[in-house]
């Protein structure tokens, strides 16, 4: 751990270079790969690679990005969630914000409304969150961990039942893109769907870390934390609408992509420790390798169909979580 906090910087340059690999691996490979000199004709828009600059600026690339700014954007959010509840195995979804996207968005679908899918999945996720927050505040009284998590369970679970009921209500050709995109998917990635999310991760991003040395004193309880003058309903308050963002515009962009925001930032606090100052640089970068890697896997595995973003998430991702939390218990011992 020691070493990692040291070399923080050299660490995050790897991942940066390893970020830039999975970028051109991305680009170059799909149901048509594109050569080297395709490739480097594609991206200046040479006259004679026009099919191949056609594919990387309006298919691939956009794709390619979109992935690292859902990874390093749920990664992020999965990492204020765990200290907004105190708990190292909370992700971005506990306070309800992906299951009122979800409902919303599926309830579209479902109804053939002419309303854009991510306004929907934004307006669900809004909803959800306002009703988390609101039923665990108390007038005079600090939003308390325990209560953003009851609170944020129960309306996860009305909010899942709903958007079951809303499956079954519609037909064939509707319930396979409702699935596909609650398991999460790029397919048909834009230019569109990626500005919303680039405008906001670098700003949460950027807050979180100027905050950094009061997300450290949220970690040490209610009473240590406002003997020193911390306002924590303010606090809370802005953090969970960060959650809210940065997990809301994920969705809206991707569908639900499980995982990222639980692993990534418990991975990231095992190498340099549980201060922000290191976690959050780290973890949004891990975010952004994770979810670029994961998304080569599914248009590879199958290739040409390709698989939704959680499939191959869940199988990589669930033993190793497994394998931390079974090492943490023996350690606790």
């Amino acid at each position: 751990m020691n070493f990692f906090k040291r070399y923080l910087w050299l660490l995050i340059l790897v991942l940066l270079c390893f970020l830039l690999i999975l970028f051109i691996t991305g680009v170059s490979y799909g149901a048509l790969s594109l050569s080297f000199s395709e490739l480097i004709g594609g991206l200046i828009q040479s006259e004679d690679h026009k099919l191949a600059s056609a594919i990387i600026y309006d298919m691939r690339l956009p794709r390619v990005i979109l992935a690292a700014l859902v990874g390093s954007a749920l990664s992020v959010a999965g990492l204020l969630t765990q200290t907004l509840v105190r708990n190292p195995l909370a992700d971005p979804y506990l306070l309800g914000i992906a299951n009122g996207a979800s409902l919303f968005a599926v309830s579209g679908i479902t109804l053939g409304l002419f309303v854009p899918q991510w306004l929907l999945s934004v307006l669900g996720a809004t909803s959800a969150f306002i009703l988390v927050m609101m039923c665990a505040n108390r007038k005079g009284v600090p939003v308390s961990p325990m209560a953003l998590v009851l609170c944020g369970v129960t309306i996860s679970s009305i909010g899942a039942s709903l958007t079951t009921l809303m499956m079954i209500l519609g037909d064939e050709q509707a319930l396979s893109q409702i699935l596909r995109w609650l398991m999460g998917s790029l397919v048909g990635t834009t230019w569109e769907h990626i500005i919303p999310l680039a405008i906001a991760l670098p700003l949460i991003v950027y807050l979180a870390y100027r905050n950094r040395h009061y997300l450290d004193l949220m970690l040490l309880g209610d009473e240590k934390s406002q003997s020193i003058g911390v306002n924590l309903t303010l606090l809370r308050w802005q953090v969970a609408f960060g959650v809210l963002l940065l997990t809301g515009m994920s969705v809206a962009s991707a569908g639900v992509v499980g995982f990222i925001g639980l692993l990534v930032p418990h991975i990231c606090r095992l190498l340099v420790g549980g201060s922000h100052k290191h976690l959050i640089p780290i973890t949004a970068t891990l975010g952004a390798v994770t979810c670029v890697f994961v998304d080569i896997i599914c248009r590879w595995l199958l290739a040409p169909n390709e698989l939704p973003l959680s499939v191959p998430l869940a199988l990589i991702t669930a033993p190793l979580l497994l394998s931390l939390i079974r090492r943490q218990t023996h350690a606790a011992y």
